[in-house]
């Protein structure tokens, strides 16, 4: 049984604080897009910590980096990513990697009996500010094929396979398989919310991670000159928008309140001119749920919702779905380990949702998976200003290793 105080928060922050020094920006936060030469190197100084703490290193095919304990069969892992996004925090992802490294170091500094091997996991570009979000462990479990991983270039159209071939990781890349060598995935992680901190509870036990879907919503007017046009007869599109846009957050904050989340975030009206009405607006809806129940309920609210601003505004509508992924539950598996090693730890708790999407989200389809969030001050993410106090980091690292090693018992 661990507690807060079992950790080494000095040895914690010593690691944190020199991965923050890697990919530094003159504001304070951390660009270190996959591959980069900062992301290199803070992929080789966790590397060498992880071999200091009597893992084994390995990379899978993908540049993948996984520090395991000695054992056969099937591990029990812990992990998150240290790519970054540009100019941001200090403690997303990373704090994942180095918090399962502390909780493994502590397993077995004290010598406690395992039945399966433990490990370390840091996944490339989890952010997808250079190349695809939560790509490594995509590629990790399988879910893409050789012409889809053929296809996928940075902004620059740099492909992924020449940027993957021109990276010096230190050590060969190896055939290890994520699809036959996990028993389960735990990734402790900030909440990038504020529901921990407004309870004041240290620890959120993820009961699911919600699925994203992702529309491009057409409205189709005429555009018509704005001083010459009387209202009665304008099929203004922006106005469509508008009224959309508004009603749709109403819908969000009424029937689906903390059930789901839906959001408007890019939008383009044509001809985009001062002087004429837009006879054409084209915009985003980004809409997530927790299960799939909901999810299915906000996509039939939308299209109600849709078609009846259009009617409104006489205007046509159209939509199409550019991306889906349904929601992730935690496995019973999983929640149960951590609410007992919250328990040990004396840690009070409570269930949350995840509403960002994670790599834990692709290691569910291969394995028993789940997350714990830690709160972090005002609910800042991907900024400098991005912060988790001590005590909440120590309190995070003992849950976590109370959950992994009951897993691995």
């Amino acid at each position: 049984m661990f507690t807060p105080s079992d950790v080494q928060i000095g040895r914690v922050h010593s690691q944190l604080d020199t991965l923050a020094q890697i990919g530094r920006q003159p504001s304070g936060g951390v660009t270190r897009y996959t591959f980069s030469p900062d992301h290199l190197q803070v992929t080789h100084l966790t590397a060498a910590w992880m071999s200091a703490a009597g893992l084994d290193v390995l990379f899978d095919r993908w540049g993948n980096l996984v520090g395991h304990s000695p054992g056969v069969g099937p591990m029990v892992m812990s992990g998150s990513h240290l790519d970054s996004v540009p100019n941001g925090g200090h403690y997303d992802g990373v704090l994942g990697v180095i918090a399962a490294l502390e909780a493994v170091t502590l397993i077995l500094e004290q010598g406690l009996p395992v039945r399966k091997p433990l490990a370390v996991v840091s996944f490339i570009e989890e952010e997808g500010a250079r190349f695809h979000g939560l790509l490594g462990s995509t590629l990790a479990v399988g879910q893409l094929n050789d012409a889809e991983i053929d296809a996928i270039r940075d902004g620059q159209g740099v492909g992924f396979r020449d940027a993957l071939a021109d990276s010096s990781f230190g050590y060969p890349l190896t055939d290890f398989d994520f699809r036959s060598d996990s028993d389960s995935f735990l990734e402790l992680h900030i909440e990038q919310g504020k529901r921990l901190e407004r309870a004041g509870i240290p620890i959120g036990i993820v009961t699911s991670i919600a699925g994203p879907t992702f529309m491009q919503v057409t409205f189709t007017g005429q555009a018509d000159h704005a001083g010459a046009t009387e209202y009665e007869d304008r099929h203004d599109t922006l106005l469509a928008a508008a009224e959309f846009i508004v009603a749709l957050r109403e819908l969000g904050t009424s029937r689906f309140a903390g059930r789901g989340h839906m959001t408007v975030g890019k939008i383009a009206a044509r001809p985009n001119v001062t002087n004429v009405v837009a006879g054409e607006t084209i915009f985003s809806v980004d809409y997530r749920a927790a299960d799939v129940q909901t999810a299915a309920e906000m996509a039939e609210a939308i299209d109600e919702l849709l078609a009846v601003t259009a009617a409104r505004q006489r205007v046509t509508w159209h939509a199409e779905i550019g991306h889906q992924t349904p929601p992730t539950p935690a496995r019973d598996r999983i929640r149960s380990a951590v609410e007992t090693g919250a328990d040990r730890a004396g840690a009070a708790h409570q269930p949350v949702v995840s509403w960002a999407a994670h790599d834990t989200m692709n290691m569910a389809s291969v394995c028993d998976a789940g997350m714990i969030f830690v709160p972090c001050r005002d609910g800042r993410s991907h900024t400098p200003e991005e912060y988790v106090r001590p005590e909440d980091i120590a309190t995070g690292i003992a849950v976590l290793a109370n959950a992994l090693l009951m897993l691995a018992q």
